[in-house]
């Protein structure tokens, strides 16, 4: 089984160009006329851009402010909290059109090459204007400093407390300031066949939507207890985890936790000829069970 948690990547090797970048990693949304008439011009991510304007604001707050630690948030992750969480009404639309209430979530830390502060980046998601889902392996990162996290907007914030979580669901809820931000919301199980979009991070790559179907639930162990899960067709990767799993009404119906490869032989220890990767996610029924919902 392999976590696909934000991954370390050495931005040392970018130098400070990519550290001074200061623009939000993204052009917005606006109408251009075209010969057939107006329409939409979907936004274009510059996935450097990104990575650069997160890593400068969180060393920003890691240098002026103080940030909660991460051995902190660890140690409320741990006490595995539940809270009963009165979430805001709404509908669902397109997955794409979620894209503003997904979030980059970052572990904050020094390398050894270097002074300066980086960002391994993994995904979550709003349920609340203050609140965001991601997965529990995510915050459970006690080699990182602090952890932030970046809405599609360019915003920046550091976690400030976990609200609820469950190693064996592998899910944490944590809290950030208001942002003022529609949240998505959450559906209910998807059987399988059902046609699903996922969109989040995988090694960097921002805001990336793929789609599938459910593939199946099944049982498997977590915190050395069973318990069921969901596997899609839908592509993910590392820098997945905690990214939504969206229905066709573009409600919440899974999260994005693990890849397990499949192999057509091993001998001695190492694998050979790749058939398979099926991709693991957390029903949402786990989440509505954490919170309450």
């Amino acid at each position: 089984m392999v976590y696909v948690a934000g991954v370390k990547m050495d931005l040392c090797q970018w130098g400070s160009m990519v550290l001074a970048l200061g623009v939000a990693g993204c052009t917005s949304t606006k109408s251009v006329a075209v010969s057939s008439g107006n329409v939409l011009k979907p936004a274009v991510i510059n996935d450097r851009a990104i990575i650069g304007q997160m890593t400068r604001e969180a060393t920003r707050m890691m240098d002026s402010d103080d940030p909660v630690s991460m051995d902190s948030l660890i140690e409320q992750l741990k006490k595995e909290p539940k809270a009963r969480l009165s979430l805001p009404s709404g509908k669902g639309g397109r997955a794409a059109d979620a894209q503003k209430a997904i979030a980059v979530v970052g572990g904050v830390y020094k390398c050894k090459s270097c002074t300066r502060w980086h960002v391994a980046p993994a995904s979550g998601f709003l349920i609340a204007e203050d609140l965001l889902v991601t997965n529990y392996h995510v915050v459970n990162q006690p080699e990182r400093s602090s952890l932030a996290v970046r809405l599609f907007d360019g915003r920046v914030f550091m976690v400030e407390e976990v609200v609820a979580a469950s190693e064996r669901y592998d899910l944490a809820v944590v809290r950030i300031p208001k942002t003022g931000v529609k949240p998505v919301a959450l559906g209910q199980a998807a059987p399988v066949g059902a046609k699903v979009d996922l969109i989040s991070h995988p090694n960097q790559r921002f805001y990336t939507l793929t789609e599938g179907r459910v593939a199946r639930y099944f049982i498997m162990q977590r915190d050395r207890k069973q318990v069921s899960a969901m596997s899609i067709t839908a592509d993910f990767g590392r820098g997945s985890s905690g990214g939504p799993v969206f229905n066709e009404k573009g409600e919440v119906v899974g999260i994005a936790a693990s890849t397990e490869s499949l192999y057509y032989t091993e001998k001695d220890g190492e694998q050979k000829n790749l058939q398979m990767v099926f991709k693991h996610c957390v029903p949402v029924s786990q989440l509505r069970e954490l919170i309450g919902g």
